[in-house]
C-alpha cells in the first residue's frame, strides 16, 4: 500500500491515471471535473464489492452510471462494512469482507498496520456515503468513472 486511504479531492494532487472519478450525474464525456472525487484503484477496490452486489454492471476498468435508488442500496451495504470494521475483525476475517487489488501484496501490507487501515477505512467510508447522500438530493445519477 503506497498510498494512504483517502478521498482526494484535489485535483492538483493526481498524479496518473490509476484513479477511480465519482462525478455527480450522467457521464458527459469529460472527465477529471472539479465536482467529482477520486480514490486510488487500492483504496476503491477495498469497498467496491458494496457496489458489485447492488450494481451487477460494475467494473473498476469502466464507466458505470448508477442510479440513486441504488446508490442508497449500496449506501446501505456500506454501512454493513463499516459495522464489521468497527467491530475489531480479526486480520483473516478481512478477505471475505474487503477486496484487495495487489491481492497478497495489498493484503500483507493492509494487515501490517491493520488497525490504523481499518480506521482510515472506516473513516473513507463514512465521508463516502455522506458524499454520495448528499449529491443523490440533486442527482438521478452518479457515475462511477474506472480506471
Amino acid at each position: 500500500m503506497t498510498e494512504p486511504i483517502k478521498i482526494i479531492r484535489d485535483l492538483d494532487s493526481l498524479q496518473g491515471t490509476c484513479y477511480v472519478e465519482i462525478k455527480p450525474g450522467k457521464y458527459t464525456g469529460e472527465h477529471w471535473t472539479k465536482e467529482s472525487i477520486f480514490f486510488t484503484d487500492e483504496t476503491f477496490t477495498y469497498f467496491s464489492s458494496a457496489i458489485e452486489k447492488h450494481y451487477k454492471k460494475y467494473s473498476l476498468w469502466g464507466m458505470s452510471e448508477i442510479s440513486r435508488v441504488t446508490w442508497k442500496l449500496i449506501v446501505e451495504e456500506l454501512e454493513n462494512l463499516k459495522l464489521f470494521l468497527m467491530d475489531n475483525p480479526k486480520a483473516d476475517e478481512l478477505k471475505k469482507h474487503i477486496g484487495f487489488f495487489y491481492l497478497d501484496s495489498t493484503e500483507k501490507k493492509f494487515k501490517e498496520n491493520l488497525n490504523q487501515n481499518v480506521s482510515d477505512l472506516v473513516q473513507v467510508i463514512s465521508e463516502f456515503q455522506t458524499w454520495i447522500t448528499e449529491k443523490c438530493k440533486n442527482n438521478e445519477y452518479i457515475s462511477i468513472l474506472g480506471i
